[in-house]
């Protein structure tokens, strides 16, 4: 067992170091706001996982046996009471990734609403168990997270598919609000059906850790995301002509170059130009190393800086 907990530790882990650095790539290349709230999703439910359960675990191997069961039976009360903020962040985020996704705007007072019911709830949740034993407590704590998991999510996926956003474009929208739902049913399942057990706990936090995983996999890999476009083509400036010589750029680098600079997306940029998908990607990885930059945003301001410095230069 202890091996097994060891291998779900760093896999839980490594899934919350990768969800969260996915998307701060993806906010490098494009500075989307549902991108900075999926970001703070990952984030909070990682914070809670690893606070409110690992916590559990963690407790466990430094007291063993020392603990007296009472003040064990109560520490672990506290610690899964405390980290059920982080949820209702993580929940609240959840729902704001998806309305902004969409297009769709949520009202001023959706987010003191939102932590005012919910903190009350667990503030209700507390004065309940506060005298009850560790595992007479659980059963509350998991009908609890089921009801507002599952709720939260069916009203993202309501959310996500409600708009009309084009970046991510409705399949892709289709298929986030599959992901989400999918992910809270499959952790209400391990709740509900595998007996109370350290296996329970570490099966439904290598399922938590999987579903912010997957979520921001499938935006990484599979969506085309659109940066902000300009209202008007960007003109290319006057030291270009020098600038793709000096770096050696391409003659098609140099169209996609072009391309970036007018705000299009990669599939947009394939579709201009005929190529794949997959083509656009890869000149693009050679333009960012040849230029020495690191996304759309310092590509686009070191070309617009160009005129600047030609300007320099003729003084």
């Amino acid at each position: 067992m202890e091996l097994i907990s060891l291998v779900i530790f760093v896999f839980s882990a490594a899934m919350a170091a990768g969800s969260i650095l996915l998307v701060t790539r993806m906010l490098e290349e494009y500075p989307l706001p549902f991108l900075r709230s999926l970001f703070y999703h990952n984030l909070f439910i990682s914070a809670f996982g690893f606070y409110g359960i690992w916590g559990q675990f963690i407790i466990v191997a430094l007291a063993g046996n020392r603990l007296d069961p009472a003040l064990y039976s109560t520490i672990s009360v506290i610690s899964l009471l405390l980290g059920l903020p982080f949820l209702v962040f993580g929940w609240m985020m959840l729902i704001r990734f998806a309305a902004e996704a969409s297009g769709m705007r949520l009202g001023r007072f959706f987010t003191p609403l939102f932590l005012i019911v919910n903190i009350g709830v667990i503030a209700a949740l507390g004065l309940a168990i506060r005298e009850m034993e560790f595992d007479d407590a659980l059963p509350l704590f998991r009908y609890y997270y089921v009801a507002a998991a599952l709720l939260y999510s069916l009203v993202a996926s309501f959310v996500m598919l409600k708009g009309d956003s084009s970046s991510p474009g409705s399949g892709d929208r289709f298929i986030l609000a599959m992901l989400i739902p999918g992910g809270a049913a499959a952790q209400t399942l391990a709740l509900l059906l595998i007996p109370h057990s350290a296996w329970m706990a570490l099966v439904f936090t290598f399922l938590l850790f999987s579903a912010i995983t997957m979520i921001s996999l499938y935006l990484s890999y599979k969506t085309d995301l659109k940066p902000v476009k300009k209202a008007e083509p960007l003109p290319l400036p006057r030291g270009m002509e020098d600038f793709i010589r000096n770096n050696e750029i391409s003659p098609r680098e140099a169209e996609i170059i072009r391309e970036i600079c007018n705000g299009l997306s990669n599939q947009e940029i394939a579709d201009r130009l005929f190529i794949s998908l997959q083509t656009v990607k890869d000149h693009t990885s050679r333009i960012y190393m040849k230029t020495n930059v690191r996304n759309r945003m310092q590509l686009m301001a070191l070309v617009s800086g160009l005129d600047d410095n030609n300007k320099t230069g003729s003084h």
